[in-house]
């Protein structure tokens, strides 16, 4: 089990990451807005 969570804390982190990699450009350029990147997020990147 312990090694099960480790695994799935370590696809979550990158997910997470890729998430960032892909919003934060855009939120930060003005190009996407908070709305916008919820809408992205609820649909599964």
């Amino acid at each position: 089990p312990m090694l099960e969570r480790i695994i799935a804390n370590e696809r979550e982190s990158r997910t997470l990451a890729q998430t960032r990699d892909l919003l934060l450009p855009r939120l930060m350029s003005g190009e996407l807005r908070v709305a916008e990147a919820e809408k992205i997020v609820e649909g599964g990147v």
